[in-house]
């Protein structure tokens, strides 16, 4: 065999080597992909859980939650003051999600609940008067997408859910 043979074939086999490592990078960065979206979806829901926590445990929390953002002018001083960090915790919480699906880090399946979930909340009247004086602290994206987008007229808010009017 020449030398330009064994030259050809090293090349052959130097060829296939790379083609296969390709290959199994396609196949990891596949597999770490699924995996971050697992992660994103797993991080959200319970950062939810802990956000809705308090308000599962103490029927105060969640009334004065639900009275502000039915009338934010109604409600009383404590409502508003239990509320503002909730309203906050939350927007911020709706937020993540807006910038992981935007990103695509969040499955569209995923999105899909979470999109009317966060229009249902914002379109709420105390909400709209709460986020007037905080939108600004949120991204200039999420924003956007709020205030341009349509309510959902098939979900109650939780102040009907609470009245049992569902």
């Amino acid at each position: 065999m020449s030398l330009e043979a064994i030259s050809a074939w090293a090349q052959l086999i130097a060829a296939i080597g790379v083609i296969g490592s390709l290959f199994y990078l396609g196949v990891q960065i596949r597999q770490n992909t699924r995996s971050m979206r697992a992660v994103v979806v797993d991080s959200l829901a319970q950062s939810f859980a802990d956000l809705v926590g308090p308000m599962a445990q103490d029927i105060a929390v969640l009334r004065a939650f639900a009275a502000a953002g039915s009338d934010w002018y109604k409600a009383t001083d404590d409502d508003r003051a239990r509320a503002l960090p909730l309203f906050f915790a939350t927007f911020k919480l709706f937020e993540n999600a807006w910038f992981q699906q935007r990103h695509g880090t969040l499955d569209p399946e995923q999105w899909e609940g979470w999109d009317p979930y966060i229009r249902l909340y914002f379109r709420q009247p105390g909400v709209k008067v709460w986020w007037q004086s905080r939108r600004k602290v949120f991204a200039a994206g999420f924003r956007e997408y709020l205030e341009t987008s349509e309510p959902i007229a098939d979900l109650p808010p939780v102040d009907r859910l609470i009245r049992g009017e569902v």
